[in-house]
């Protein structure tokens, strides 16, 4: 402790002063100093050509023009193309895409529409039968959830059962303690 208050004594309030001024004054100038930070060439910042723009190319506001133009409009979503630019025969495996879609779903319906009543009827018929299938397979499902549900309840109702039978054994025998500790510590 005596080390310490004869440190205090020795320190002059003048030397305190000039090490927290410096911090202050390193700390604003390099802080808010930012002329050199931004100046072209120096930390790997190349100069701007004539032929940029004034706005950066990531600023909302800059719209590219010419041969910068990444994905001109085609009338795709939005009035551009569904398919990134960039990407290696996207374009082709799109269209190539939609040509199967288009050929399956005409397949798909002309399977389905007939001009023959007793073909319709005869569909109907097996529709019926897969949906009955349905319908019985979904609620054997229903009734087995149902049986689980009813089994962990009950099991559930047992643990709860059990936890308050322990619970009331427990206050039988906290009652006599504190009845004993009364009955031994009167109080004046």
């Amino acid at each position: 402790m005596n080390k310490v208050i004869a440190w205090i004594k020795k320190v002059n309030l003048r030397q305190i002063l000039m090490v927290f001024v410096a911090g202050i004054l390193l700390f604003f100038t390099q802080a808010c100093g930012s002329a050199g930070a931004t100046l072209p060439g120096q930390n790997g910042v190349q100069p701007r050509q004539a032929s940029q723009p004034n706005v950066r190319p990531n600023s909302e506001i800059y719209v590219p023009k010419g041969d910068n133009v990444l994905n001109p409009p085609e009338g795709g979503m939005n009035n551009f193309s569904d398919v990134d630019p960039r990407s290696k025969g996207g374009a082709s495996q799109a269209k190539a895409r939609a040509e199967f879609l288009k050929e399956n779903s005409a397949q798909l319906q002309s399977e389905k529409s007939t001009n023959n009543p007793g073909e319709a009827a005869s569909r109907i018929g097996s529709d019926a039968g897969r949906l009955g299938r349905n319908i019985q397979q979904k609620a054997g499902d229903v009734g087995e959830k149902a049986q689980g549900t009813a089994e962990d309840f009950a099991k559930g109702a047992r643990k709860g059962l059990e936890n308050i039978k322990e619970n009331i054994q427990d206050a039988g025998n906290y009652a006599k303690e504190v009845g004993r500790d009364t009955v031994g510590n009167p109080r004046s």
